[in-house]
């Protein structure tokens, strides 16, 4: 694929990248214009992303608060094989990258990150109907639409085997016990989530520490708030973010097993979709699993 002939043909001959970043399932270009705008391109490496991304980022700049910015999608097509979109450059840097700005003031990392728990309890307060699978179903339940999710997985789970079977085995082992762990969710209504809102998907301002975007959200929906909660582990461990999201608002019994189950679940949906494979890595968040059901027994129906 020629990126600098798609640039030039995108925007102009003046067109230049400034960086490139490669990320799990696309390569995403940094593009200054003539006259000093800029814009994102983002080359998926494989088929059947963009149009859901383009969607996704839609609802969620419906769903934010006002003062966030989210990328605005400006162009989705095809270069080849490669699918692409074209966003709006949101400035700001991920936080990860910003607590090393902040010079180690417990102060200024404790405001970013309220300023995250704040955006994520603001989408998380928009209530809606139904709760929505990844396949585009409504379910009365979350339990019916998460077993809907992972039903899609299972089939490829079991046949594909470039993941070892012990941990194919382990990871099938769970499934049976999703209506036991999430029965403590039953009356709880399906909300507007991010889908993927970890750290490095927040931007901010290195020298103020403000919050000034929010990027790449994954299947965003209507679903149960958990499917969001269990990202903000995921990075930067020292704002501590799920541990000020369940103290700001409580969570049911059982919550750090449904945690580790949600994260497992999830880490199986992107390796079917990237071609991503590390059997260590499932081990250890099965082994996690086994330890929390050890400490936390479950509710029973």
């Amino acid at each position: 694929m020629d990126v600098n002939g798609i640039v030039r043909d995108r925007f102009g001959c003046d067109a230049v990248i400034e960086r490139t970043f490669e990320g799990f399932y696309a390569t995403v270009y940094l593009v200054s214009l003539e006259g000093g705008e800029q814009r994102i391109l983002k080359c998926f490496h494989r088929s059947g992303i963009a149009e859901r991304e383009a969607a996704a980022l839609t609802r969620l700049a419906q769903s934010s608060p006002p003062a966030l910015a989210v990328p605005s999608v400006l162009d989705v097509g095809q270069e080849g094989d490669r699918e692409l979109i074209v966003q709006s450059f949101v400035p700001g840097q991920p936080v990860p990258e910003v607590l090393s700005f902040l010079g180690g003031s417990g102060q200024a990392s404790d405001a970013l990150a309220e300023q995250i728990i704040d955006v994520v309890e603001h989408w998380h307060s928009r209530v809606g109907e139904s709760f929505e699978d990844r396949q585009g179903a409504r379910h009365a339940r979350f339990v019916d639409s998460f077993l809907a999710d992972i039903g899609s997985l299972v089939g490829w789970l079991q046949e594909d085997e470039t993941i070892g079977p012990d941990v194919r085995c382990r990871i099938l082992d769970t499934v049976p016990l999703v209506p036991t762990l999430l029965h403590p969710l039953r009356d709880d209504p399906a909300v507007f989530i991010h889908d993927d809102c970890h750290a490095g998907n927040f931007l901010a301002d290195p020298v103020s520490g403000h919050l000034t975007g929010v990027i790449d959200p994954g299947q965003a929906r209507y679903t149960h708030r958990e499917l969001d909660l269990f990202h903000l582990a995921d990075a930067a461990p020292e704002l501590r973010l799920w541990d000020r999201a369940v103290a700001r608002r409580p969570i049911a019994t059982g919550g750090e097993v449904r945690r580790r189950l949600f994260s497992i679940w999830d880490d199986v949906m992107h390796a079917r979709a990237s071609g991503w494979r590390d059997d260590a890595w499932f081990a250890r968040k099965l082994d996690a699993l086994d330890s929390s059901l050890c400490d936390a027994p479950m509710v029973t129906e």
